[in-house]
This record gives structure tokens, sequence and C-alpha cells, in this order.
């Protein structure tokens, strides 16, 4: 299991997936543990990255979009997750 990048900011949260950019590349298959912060709870989770993908280039070096698909997740987390998304309030973060 590996931290989540120190530099990953998320990108998208859905129902079914969340994807984070970074500078540092993930490898699909590594298993990722962070907090999804919403509303001020962090939501321990730990994940398997289902894809790393390059956006752009720059002076810095590259930029990805890592995709960590949700459905690894009990029930309970993926309901709340959706509740959250369907209200609306506030916005996600990784901790």
């Amino acid at each position: 299991m590996v931290q989540l990048p120190r530099d990953a900011v998320l990108v998208e949260l859905r129902a079914d997936r969340l994807t984070f950019q970074t500078r540092e590349a993930v490898l699909p298959g590594t298993t990722l543990a962070f907090g999804l912060v919403m509303e001020g709870r962090p939501l321990p989770v730990a994940l398997k990255v289902a894809a790393c993908l390059v956006v752009s280039k720059d002076r810095k070096g590259y930029l990805f979009h890592v995709q960590l698909p949700l459905n690894d997740l009990s029930e309970g987390d993926r309901q709340l997750i959706t509740l959250f998304i369907s209200k609306g309030r506030g916005s996600p973060a990784l901790a």
C-alpha cells in the first residue's frame, strides 16, 4: 500500500470513479491509501489505480491524471459518496 502523492489534487469525483492530478506517475495496480474529505470529514479509503494518463508536459515534466474506480469500496461508502455528489454542497478534497 502506497500513500497518495504529496501534490495530488482532486480533478473529478463521480459515483463510479475518482480522478486526481499529480506530477508523479503511479502505476496501474498500485493500491493507494488516503482520506476522501467530504463536508469536512475524511473517509479512509484504499483503492487500486486503474489508469495513469499523461495529460500534458511542460518545463517541470509530465502531468498525470490517475483514475481510481470506486467499485472496490463497500456499498455503504459508495452510497455515501453518491449522496454527497447528489447534494452538491461543498468541494471534496484528498488528504
